[in-house]
């Protein structure tokens, strides 16, 4: 399953790329990951996200996500979770809401620290009314959109002795699905990213990278943005 959803990513950001001229843009993206710890088996995920576009004043788009997460084993687990996305539209200069309900499975492997993770959208995005009206939000459109991550982070040894530094790579892959009414078109993004990290200890850690996210609207017009990525990873024990 991996190796087929990389190998349709692949073909999909080599199709989208050579087919037709794509924008570039330049962003950054500020990120807080929370694992709050219930006990052994119930945790909250949560993160908190600011994506900025071009300058620091540039309006970008704002998300807050949490679940509920059950530890089938130590490897596996699955999250019920809701998400609050709201996003800055220059058409209609107001920011428009995105809310999301998805479900997530979580596999990490034993041998080494990689992650896959499959997550089921549903999402209900509003959109702008036309100019001068009134309201800000016109309507919403239903979609639904599938998910695939994966990310590896490799530890860097100085005369082979373990440091607290590491290299994280990760990819994403989405995709639109059944009675979409955002998009028509499979293929949604691509994110990429690689990074340079710290882990200060057992339940904190940082890093900062470059990722780089295509993206495919509904018209079929391609976006590439190149992003400064900062993260901070936690977990909090109750």
């Amino acid at each position: 399953m991996r190796k087929l959803l990389l190998a349709a990513a692949l073909m999909a950001i080599a199709q989208l790329t050579f087919a037709q001229s794509t924008t570039h843009t330049y962003q950054h993206w500020y990120t807080y990951f929370g694992t709050a710890k219930l006990n052994s088996r119930w945790a909250i995920p949560f993160d908190v996200q600011l994506r900025i576009r071009d300058g620091i004043s540039n309006k970008g788009q704002l998300l807050m996500r949490g679940g509920l997460q059950y530890s089938l084993t130590k490897q596996d687990h699955i999250l019920l979770g809701y998400a609050f996305v709201p996003t800055y539209n220059g058409v209609s200069n107001t920011w428009l809401p995105e809310q999301r309900i998805f479900e997530q499975y979580i596999h990490k492997e034993k041998k080494i620290d990689m992650t896959h993770r499959l997550r089921l959208e549903q999402r209900w995005v509003a959109q702008p009314s036309q100019p001068g009206h009134p309201d800000a939000i016109g309507n919403w459109k239903y979609g639904n959109r599938f998910r695939y991550f994966n990310r590896t982070q490799l530890g860097i040894k100085h005369k082979k002795e373990d440091t607290p530094f590491y290299i994280a790579l990760q990819d994403e892959i989405f995709l639109n699905l059944w009675g979409n009414d955002i998009s028509n078109l499979l293929f949604d993004q691509n994110r990429f990213l690689a990074a340079f990290g710290y882990q200060f200890n057992t339940k904190l850690k940082a890093d900062i990278g470059y990722m780089n996210q295509l993206v495919q609207a509904a018209s079929g017009a391609k976006t590439m943005n190149h992003i400064l990525h900062f993260s901070v990873f936690q977990t909090i024990d109750f």
